[in-house]
């Protein structure tokens, strides 16, 4: 099985789940026309959000009822890993910045969020979280330096961090030298408000650091990339950031 129908089924479990929560009461016909689906689709689905831990019930028969008991799950988000990650950044950087109301409790409150979503989804935004870097704010050196990101380049550089696609991109460096590099977009790394891609540059066949908002054009390829140690990219930039 792809990617793209793992990632296809995620969203259509994060569904079945919203439905269940919107009422009391449905049936698999109801399920299956307002998702699109077979009814044998749906009872595969339903046993499998049972087996991460849902309390779905349901009546013998293919009109049977289907419910959550207890409309369970409420305080539950129903999230997409993009989203989670989005979520879990903004704590840490709220972090960062040393936000005295919120004191030292964000680590920790990321942690539980992180652990409130079911058994597979957690297992991939664990993943990701180990592929984010936060560290200090960014210094009024680099500042001075700073321009905002264009948002389709964003666009692009989170479909390929997501999904692991290799990049290919025009990037000018500190000494407005520009280059094209093949890259395989690994880590982020985040000095708030300044982000870097760390990065295995097929180009030079060695790791590099890119600086986001000094990429001037990039090209998503359909080409998927292995991960590599974090360990062996990250060394040496262990005592200025922190896994998220």
């Amino acid at each position: 099985m792809g990617k793209g129908s793992l990632r296809d089924k995620s969203q259509r479990h994060s569904l079945i789940l919203s439905l269940l929560k919107s009422e009391d009461y449905w049936t698999t016909e109801l399920l299956c026309q307002k998702l699109s689906i077979s009814h044998r689709t749906i009872m595969r689905d339903l046993a499998e959000l049972r087996e991460i831990g849902h309390p779905i019930d349901s009546d013998k028969g293919r009109g049977g009822g289907i419910s959550l008991r207890g409309r369970w799950g409420l305080t539950k988000l129903l999230l997409n890993n993009e989203e989670v990650i989005s979520m879990l950044v903004s704590l840490a950087v709220t972090e960062a910045i040393g936000t005295p109301i919120l004191g030292g409790n964000l680590k920790s409150i990321r942690n539980r969020i992180s652990d409130s979503f079911p058994l597979d989804q957690k297992n991939l935004i664990r993943k990701l979280r180990g592929r984010i870097y936060v560290g200090k704010l960014a210094s009024s050196e680099v500042l001075n330096s700073y321009m905002a990101p264009k948002d389709s380049i964003l666009g692009d550089l989170n479909i390929a961090f997501f999904h692991e696609k290799v990049l290919v991109m025009k990037y000018k460096d500190g000494q407005d030298k520009i280059s094209e590099r093949e890259v395989e977009p690994q880590i982020i790394l985040l000095n708030w408000p300044v982000w870097y891609f760390l990065c295995w540059d097929r180009t030079k066949n060695d790791k590099r650091l890119f600086r986001v908002d000094r990429i001037l054009k990039i090209k998503l390829t359909n080409q998927n990339f292995a991960l590599r140690n974090p360990g062996n990219l990250t060394k040496g930039l262990e005592e200025y950031f922190e896994q998220l």
